[in-house]
């Protein structure tokens, strides 16, 4: 190297702590906290090979580019939607993700740490997805369960930052939980309300685009410097920042409410009276009045025992637009969208056939009326929901199939299901195939429903089993068992 071309090197390192030394003056002023800038400027000094100016990497930034993109969205469509479990939740998601970029930057500036070293970066991460999944379980009676539900099941891709040596299917897997619950809450929602959709598309795409963020930027696991410094050195300027830009601590709780007492015992009821009268005996009717054959209702001419028939009126034409209005169905649709198969609004189809699927896609049949659908391969779970007198055969479904407000459905499985899930039905006729036997069918508020399971033998006929509608529960032991009704 020539003499001019260090001098110019040195130069222009001159130039650029000048320039970080003017912005840590006018952030002095300003009143800002400067621990962001003065870690960096110490990271780059103690570790000559890690150069004179420390620059985030671009995965820093692209993660805060995610929060920014789909959690922040998803904040304002919880606080339009959200019952306060699930703003609590939800709030929780916000600390999860900002706690998990706070980590990610502590990798930028550290060199890869030990085991135990990298327990204690992710203990704040971990234990913020605990207490959110712990919401849903303290709420279960909650009317947004489904919700609660979605957010539970994805929050653990966020421990991808401690799986190796993929750390991407981790969040494709809980992604696929997670969707399960999202489903449902399209199912409902989808055309009613616009926040409950973007509530799931939020959610949905942030766990989608984590994945693409991974393979990225980290492919095998987390990307660390290794030019940086001490893993615990970055921790505790994080610490510092994090303790400056904070802003006053909260207000201590206001006093109990005070109880008051009713002690005034002339406004309640004198009951010695009452049983000082009943103790009269016979002599208790000695003071009612007497009722004379002019006062009973038979002899009376102004009022009759014969009660009027009620007179029915004619629908008004608004009842009868109003209930055309309500059986009107939206245009029908056979449609793939990202991984979702949507089958909506189908009357006498009965050659519908869906067979390019794939392990992760799922099946939404909508509002499907005497018709036939087929789908071939594997799919991750299968929803039908407001169909009747419609017959649904599939081969294989990884997590479930699920009938919710249908009438008159037959569902036949010839591969391998392990639950199917039965909710506010009626004559239901469910088919399994020999590698199903095992399935979990869980049923809620449904009448008419059959199991039909083959033979002994191949040629022999199916067999027809009626699943319980009536039940008996007992008081046993300070238990309460519930029990089948068998009649003789």
């Amino acid at each position: 190297m020539s003499v001019d071309q260090a001098v110019t090197n040195l130069l222009a390192r001159l130039e650029s702590v000048a320039a970080r030394l003017e912005k840590v003056e006018k952030q002095l002023v300003s009143g800002a906290s400067v621990a962001t800038s003065t870690s960096a400027a110490v990271s780059s000094s103690s570790s000559g090979a890690a150069g004179s100016d420390f620059v985030a990497p671009p995965f820093v930034g692209d993660y805060q580019a995610l929060i920014d993109q789909f959690i922040k969205p998803l904040v304002s469509a919880v606080n339009s939607i959200g019952l306060p479990e699930l703003k609590a939740q939800i709030e929780l998601v916000q600390k999860a993700v900002n706690s998990q970029l706070a980590f990610l930057n502590v990798a930028a500036q550290s060199k890869k740490p030990t085991a135990d070293a990298l327990q204690k970066l992710l203990e704040p991460t971990s234990k913020l997805m605990g207490e959110i999944s712990s919401i849903r379980d303290k709420n279960r009676p909650s009317k947004q369960f489904n919700h609660l539900s979605a957010i539970s099941e994805g929050i653990p891709a966020l421990a991808w930052v401690c799986i190796t040596p993929t750390p991407g299917p981790h969040v494709d897997e809980a992604r696929s939980s997670s969707e399960f619950y999202s489903n449902k809450i399209l199912m409902e929602f989808k055309g009613k309300d616009e926040n409950q959709v973007a509530f799931v598309h939020n959610w949905n795409t942030f766990l989608k685009e984590l994945r693409a963020y991974i393979k990225k930027y980290h492919t095998t696991e987390v990307t660390w410097n290794p030019r940086g410094v001490d893993a615990s050195a970055a921790t505790a300027t994080t610490t510092t920042t994090t303790a400056s830009a904070g802003g006053p601590p909260a207000p201590p709780p206001g006093p109990p409410p005070t109880i008051h007492l009713d002690n005034d015992k002339t406004s309640r009821p004198d009951s010695n009276a009452l049983f000082s009268a009943l103790n009269k005996g016979e002599g208790v009717t000695t003071g009612l009045k007497k009722v004379t054959a002019d006062m009973k209702s038979k002899n009376r001419t102004d009022k009759s025992s014969v009660v009027p028939a009620a007179t029915t009126s004619k629908p008004t034409a608004s009842r009868a637009t109003a209930a055309a209005g309500a059986a009107k169905k939206g245009p029908a649709r056979v449609e793939l969208v990202g991984n979702k198969w949507f089958i909506e609004n189908q009357d006498n189809n009965r050659s519908i056939e869906i067979n390019e699927t794939a392990p992760n896609q799922s099946i939404l049949i909508y509002k499907c009326d005497n018709s036939v659908i087929k789908i071939s391969g594997k799919v991750n779970n299968i929803s039908v929901d407001a169909s009747k007198k419609t017959g649904i055969v599939f081969h294989d479904a990884i997590s479930v199939a699920e009938l919710v407000n249908c009438n008159s459905i037959e569902l036949q499985v010839t591969g391998k299901v392990p639950s199917v899930a039965i909710d506010k039905c009626s004559g239901v006729q469910l088919f399994l195939s020999a590698a199903s036997l095992e399935a979990e069918i869980v049923t809620s508020k449904s009448s008419e429903m059959n199991v039909l399971i083959p033979g002994a033998t191949p040629d022999a006929d199916l067999v027809e089993i009626p699943i319980p509608e009536q039940y008996k529960s007992l008081v046993r032991a300070g238990k309460l068992v519930t029990e089948t009704v068998h009649h003789a």
